[in-house]
């Protein structure tokens, strides 16, 4: 019983993650149209507030499940890095461990964002916001791409 809660929230935090993704290419796309409008700066925050939230929950919430779905004695013994036994876990949990870290870089490039969006409280959009506007994007879309892959191995278990 206690592993299928984790394991629904692990499953829901992905689902989060990945919405996430799907909203921030959704936003990108309104952002690319919008250019040089009034709309486009709180679109682009908009954006990051999507992007922030999708991956707040999703890495806190899958760390933790699963980190409980490796300890509890029920459910499947998946183990801790036990690369003999389970090498697509092992390739997973690798991968979630680099999806961190760049969640932190991500994080960081967004706090660079939010710093120079504040200087320019009320103006249009310039180059140098969209510049650091669109390191975050695609700093965030590696970490979005890295779920995807870990989703599907996850999903599929191919060795």
């Amino acid at each position: 019983m206690v592993y299928n809660i984790f394991f629904w929230i692990h499953t829901i935090s992905y689902i989060v993650w990945l919405l996430a993704f799907i909203g921030s290419l959704i936003y990108y796309t309104k952002i690319r149209n919008a250019r040089g409008q009034t709309v486009e700066r709180p679109l682009i925050r908009t954006e990051r507030k999507i992007t922030s939230i999708g991956a707040h929950i999703g890495a806190v919430g899958i760390l933790i499940s699963g980190g409980a779905m490796a300890s509890i004695p029920s459910g499947p013994q998946w183990g801790w890095f036990n690369f003999s036994a389970h090498g697509w876990l092992a390739l997973k949990q690798l991968i979630f461990c680099v999806i961190l870290l760049l969640v932190v870089a991500s994080a960081i490039v967004s706090v660079r964002f939010k710093k120079a969006d504040r200087a320019h409280e009320g103006e249009l959009a310039d180059e140098t916001l969209r510049n650091k506007w669109k390191k975050a994007f695609n700093t965030s879309l590696a970490v979005y791409l890295l779920v995807v892959v870990n989703t599907l191995l996850g999903w599929f278990r191919p060795f």
